[in-house]
Order: structure tokens, then sequence, then C-alpha cells
């Protein structure tokens, strides 16, 4: 036999086999796992996986470039165990692929139904833990589904494979704190503290103590036995320091003396003391010029630079804003006791116009007080009335649709003007909308938009 004839024979009988791209595309299936799942080998290639198997977790292993060993999978209601592995060539992901690992034991419900039994408790235990360390936020909260969000996800989950020194920057009201715990929380340290300082919130003279902790006797007003700082409470756990530009020159020099050495002293304290802590920053200056002007180490910058992740502005990404205003409009209708919140498609094009120098923040802001001044169940641009221009105030526009339906008709017309002004160019009409063009043609079919 050759080696291709090898590699066939191979990939026929691998049972559960499944094979896709770095998009997420299915390049192969074998006819048994299709015929398992009722499916044409032949006429699912080339089409999203989730389309064809919406439970699959192969776009989980290429976002993350990890793989994901050893689960209990069903098919057809059958349980199994699964590999899921990532493809690589010459260090750069591929795909990934996806098989079973114990045919055989498929019958052997007990073995399936303890193993079943074993990962709810142990995911039970660890969303506790998870809870407890502080980390209020995971990757769920991450809402939108345009290219640049795409990345932000790829980048977190990419970082949370390390432990080295994360920078995170962005506008103020882009999510930073959101992106440090959702980094936390996919890290192998998920299950230790999760510690947060606002360094722009301590006063100048007492960064050093809270960042350090002190011994009995530091200083008037001490407590006795002293205190611990936050690099011992997030010993083998993640710290999180927001606002770190507001850090004085001499608090700058040391943390850098704590990220080098990996060891700190007490205010009062001769001893030194070890701590394993990863570290991530946050801040929504630029720190770079902050070296060139002179108020800001470059040693601690390049220290604290070694993985940089951009948030991206609110601007940058707009088709995620009705997906980020129904969050919020649920949000919010619940608290204020309201079944259920639809949005007219005046509201969403009304706010996709607005700059948002507040950016996320100022959004949810926005709704809130909008559902605060709304006494129904509908928000329509009488209740954003100081977002409207003078020409539009006044304008009562709720024709009853829901916000499903609101959110269609309003990604459907703004596909279709991309479209025209492009001349029905889809590679150019996707980097307008800021979405990539496989997730750009699902829209179109799902909208049953036709090009030439």
């Amino acid at each position: 036999m050759t080696r291709l004839e090898i590699l066939e024979k191979v990939l026929t009988q691998m049972r559960g086999l499944v094979v896709v791209d770095h998009e997420n595309k299915i390049v192969f299936l074998n006819e048994e796992y299709a015929g398992m799942i009722g499916l044409n080998p032949v006429e699912v290639i080339g089409l999203p996986v989730k389309e064809v198997i919406p439970a699959s977790k192969l776009p989980v292993v290429v976002e993350s470039g990890k793989a994901i060993l050893g689960d209990v999978y069903y098919v057809v209601g059958k349980p199994t165990v699964c590999n899921r592995l990532p493809l690589k060539k010459d260090g750069v992901l591929i795909g990934a692929m996806s098989f079973e690992v114990f045919g055989e034991i498929q019958q052997s419900d007990k073995l399936f139904e303890s193993l079943q039994e074993l990962h709810t408790q142990l995911d039970y235990y660890k969303e506790k833990l998870k809870r407890f360390s502080g980390a209020r936020y995971s990757m769920a909260d991450i809402i939108g589904s345009s290219s640049v969000v795409v990345k932000l996800r790829k980048d977190i989950l990419r970082s949370a494979c390390t432990n080295s020194t994360v920078l995170v920057q962005g506008e103020t009201g882009t999510g930073k704190e959101l992106v440090a715990h959702a980094l936390h929380r996919e890290s192998l340290r998920a299950h230790y503290p999760f510690v947060k300082l606002n360094c722009g919130a301590i006063p100048t003279e007492l960064i050093e103590s809270e960042l350090f902790g002190y011994e009995e006797g530091a200083f008037t007003g001490a407590r006795r036995k002293g205190k611990k700082g936050k690099f011992e409470l997030a010993d083998k756990g993640t710290l999180f320091l927001d606002e770190v530009s507001q850090l004085s020159m001499a608090a700058q020099v040391k943390l850098l003396r704590a990220l080098q050495e990996k060891e700190i002293e007490r205010v009062g304290g001769e001893t030194p003391i070890t701590v394993d802590v990863r570290i991530i920053v946050a801040t929504n200056n630029d720190l770079e010029e902050m070296v060139k002007e002179g108020s800001f180490r470059a040693d601690l910058f390049y220290r604290l630079n070694v993985i940089p992740i951009k948030v991206p502005s609110l601007r940058e990404r707009r088709t995620d804003i009705p997906a980020l205003v129904e969050r919020f409009a649920n949000k919010y209708g619940d608290q204020a006791g309201l079944s259920s919140v639809s949005v007219a498609p005046e509201v969403l094009t009304l706010l996709s116009e607005q700059e948002w120098p507040g950016n996320i923040r100022e959004l949810e802001n926005a709704v809130e007080r909008a559902i605060g001044m709304c006494n129904s169940n509908i928000l329509d641009t009488n209740h954003f009335e100081w977002l409207l221009p003078k020409s539009r105030k006044g304008i009562i526009a709720t024709d009853g649709k829901t916000l499903e339906e609101a959110k269609t008709e309003f990604e459907k017309n703004m596909i279709i003007n991309v479209l025209q002004s492009t001349g029905n160019n889809i590679k150019k009409t996707a980097e307008l909308l800021n979405i990539d063009r496989s997730f750009l043609y699902q829209k179109m079919r799902r909208f049953g938009i036709q090009y030439r």
C-alpha cells in the first residue's frame, strides 16, 4: 500500500473523525460518523461546523489553540469519549480535528454515567472556587461578533496559557477590567485568588502599604500584627492593577523590583517574602507616550508590556451595538420589574449613530436611563430624547416589533446599504462591517439578501 492509501485507510477507520480549517469550516467528515448523524459527508464540506454539528467544541480549539482531551460527548444520545486537537503547520494553527477515543466502550453506560457525574461535580466545585477567587466576569460576558471582538477573545485565550505579564490598554469604558477577569478565569490560576487594586484611587503615601503590606508598628495607625498587601493576598493567583499609569515614580520603582525579583518586603519589614503572582495591568493612557514624556519609567513599561492586549472602542465595533443593547435592556428591565423589553428599530439606528466617547459604559448608562424613563415594555426614540438631534426630538416611533425583529431589520438594512456602497464587493463589505466574510455570508443567507 502507498502512503496515501494508508492515510485514507486511517481516516476512514477513525471513529467520529471531524476535521475543520482555521475558519471552522469542515474539510473532512468520515462516512461512519456522517451516517450516524444522518448527513452526506461530501455535502457538508465547506460548511461551518456549528451549522452541521451545533454542539461541536472544535471552534473552542481553533480559537484557543489548546487541545481538549478525554471529553465525554454524546452522539445521537449515546455517550462516548473524544479528543480534540489543534492542527499546526510551521507553528501556525491551520485547523483542528476531533475523534472518538473509546468507541468500543460506548455500551458501558454505567462507566459513562459515573464519568458524567464526576464531571458535573467537578464543574460545580470549580465554579464555586472561581466565584470565591474574586473574578466575577468570564468570556461569556464579552458580547459581540465583530472581527475585533473575535480577535479580543482569541488574544485572551492565548494569553491565558502563559504566566507572562499582560498590559490591557483601551479607552475609558471599553471593558478592560472585564478582560482581566476573563483572562484569570481562563488561566491555570483560575482556582486561586483574583485580587484587584485601583492605583488611581489610593493616595500616593498609602500605595506601598497597599501593594506590599506592613508590619506591626510600621507607622502611626498601623494595625496590630500588621497587614498583608495585595501581592501576598494574590499569591498563586492573579493581581490586577487598574490605572497603573497613576503610580508615582517611587511606587513604580517598588513595583519594578517586585516583578524582577518575584519577592516583596512589607513596609517596616526586614525579611523578603517570595510571591508567585501573575500580573495584569490596565490603563487608558498611552504608556509608551508617557515614557517619552518622562512620566513613566521605561524599564517598568518593558516589564509590563510583555503581552499587550488592545480593547477596541465601541466606535470600532458598531455592529455589536444591537447585542449589547439587548443585554442591557434585559438586565435593567428585570431590575425595573418589566417582564420583557423590546427595542424599536429606530432606537438601534439612533444608538449606532452616536460617537460614544464613554464607550460601552456610556451605552449601558444610556439604556439604564431610558429604562428608568420607560412606562411600557417598548423602548422607542422618545426614551432617548437627550440623544436626538433637534430636528428629530418629539418624534415617537413604536411599531410593536420585538427586540429580535428590530435587531434583524437593523442588521439587514446595514448589510444592504454597505453592499450597495461597495458595488456588491463582499470583501470590502466585510471589512467595512468589521466582520469575517464567512460570517457575512451566513448573515446574507439568513436575511435572504441576494447579490451579483
